[in-house]
């Protein structure tokens, strides 16, 4: 099994472990889920201290174990609301070594497009999960540490700024944290509501057409 959630790798770490355990709980084990260190990148680098030293600091005030754990119910939520969708979708982009990063780059840009919030970014993790799977899926293991820093750069650069000013993951853990995607299909009151928000690239119709709104 994979090792849980070091600190000193920020949001690198957090997309690792959440990949991983995603990939787990379908029992796959992908070799870069055994990695010693895996904050560091094929260029020896890390996606944090490329992104500079703010990023960094996005995880220091939380636990690490809440977020990723509030990241996974979240998920889990998202994936048995639109599981028929979800289910589709990877099949849609039709994945291969050469089109990945282009289809990965489709979609976040689409997702975010109008804006970001917690629902999407909750939905930007979860496409992740999915385009992992699909890459093992499809005897393309060697994708999936590539996705784990598309996504942890991305989430770096372009979400970061936005976590930091609307609470950090504190905030998402306090919204979204002891189960509350799930209650959320008993009471609205605290999950907000998931609404259908149309996307225009047809490759991506079923992940953008089910966004959580928050």
């Amino acid at each position: 099994m994979f090792s849980l959630l070091r600190m000193d790798g920020g949001n690198k770490n957090l997309v690792h472990n959440f990949i991983c355990k995603k990939l787990s709980q379908k029992d796959l084990n992908p070799s870069c889920c055994s990695d010693s260190d895996p904050g560091i990148l094929q260029n020896g680098t890390s996606p944090t201290a490329q992104a500079g030293p703010q990023a960094a600091e996005l995880l220091q005030g939380a636990m690490v174990e809440d977020v990723l754990q509030a990241l996974l119910e979240a998920s889990e939520e998202f994936e048995l609301r639109y599981r028929r969708a979800f289910s589709d979708l990877t099949c849609q982009l039709h994945i291969t070594l050469d089109t990945a990063y282009q289809s990965f780059e489709q979609v976040v840009q689409e997702l975010f497009r109008d804006g970001i919030n917690w629902g999407r970014i909750v939905a930007f993790f979860s496409f992740g999960g999915a385009l992992c799977f699909e890459s093992a899926n499809k005897e393309m293991e060697v994708l999936i540490p590539r996705i784990i820093e598309w996504m942890a750069t991305y989430l770096d650069t372009a979400l970061g700024p936005w976590i930091q000013s609307n609470g950090g993951w504190e905030a998402f853990v306090s919204l979204y944290g002891s189960d509350a995607a799930a209650k959320s299909r008993k009471s609205q009151e605290r999950f907000g509501r998931w609404l259908l928000t149309g996307m225009t690239l047809a490759g991506v119709a079923l992940l953008a057409s089910y966004i959580i709104r928050k």
